[in-house]
């Protein structure tokens, strides 16, 4: 009788440990941390889209100032076979220049000379003839420190004309050229302008705020902040 109760007893907590066994167990999900992997997804996201938004504008960039040395190079070949050469509609000499030298001659022009004369075409809004002259002071005196203002007035007949693209590869130049030259705090406020009126704000902002932040004292940082409050 005890055995039989015994048996029973051990077949009942066999089968309440198979039911135990059997019985589906429920899964909870943790939402918290899935929330937070989501966000760190989606910040990551941002940021890659971020960076290749500025890197689609360093490649716009750069097929802008590519088409400017073209546009120059062809006119500087042009103008040493001898030909009168178009307007150019973007000037931008580096060191060292992507384009030939121009040819020595026996009788060059002194620096001096040259600015006289374009500013002489400048002032008589002579504006073509006028960029022709300082571009032949920029390039056969590219040392001279009238380079810096003929290059400066090149650049802000293109701005007058509203080639804006043309203007700010000068500006660039110029700024790269002589980085803190006399002309440099009017040429960072030309080259937010031109920022701007290409349709990059934000960019023009941060061009603004350099200008207040490298020259404080100077005229054109009292232009930048006025500008950065507008």
């Amino acid at each position: 009788m005890t055995g039989s109760i015994v048996r029973v007893a051990v077949a009942a907590l066999i089968l309440a440990g198979c039911g135990e066994t059997l019985r589906p167990r429920v899964v909870t999900a943790e939402p918290p941390r899935f929330a937070e992997q989501l966000a760190r997804i989606a910040d990551e996201l941002g940021e890659l889209q971020n960076a290749v938004a500025k890197l689609m504008a360093a490649s716009r960039q750069q097929e802008d100032q590519l088409t400017h040395l073209q546009r120059r190079l062809g006119d500087v070949e042009a103008q040493n076979r001898g030909r009168a050469p178009s307007v150019p509609g973007g000037f931008a000499p580096f060191s060292p220049a992507p384009v030939p030298a121009p040819i020595p001659s026996p009788t060059m022009e002194p620096a001096e000379d040259l600015y006289r004369a374009g500013l002489e075409k400048f002032r008589a809004k002579d504006l073509d003839a006028a960029v022709l002259i300082f571009y032949d002071l920029i390039v056969t005196h590219p040392d001279h420190p009238l380079r810096e203002r003929a290059q400066f007035l090149v650049a802000d007949i293109f701005y007058a004309q509203k080639d804006f693209r043309g203007a700010l590869a000068e500006f660039e130049a110029l700024l790269a050229a002589a980085p803190k030259g006399t002309q440099a705090p009017d040429a960072l406020l030309k080259v937010g302008l031109c920022q701007r009126a290409l349709g990059d704000a934000a960019r023009a902002r941060r061009t603004w705020e350099r200008v207040v932040r490298e020259f404080p004292a100077s005229v054109a940082a009292r232009q930048a902040r006025v500008l950065l409050r507008s």
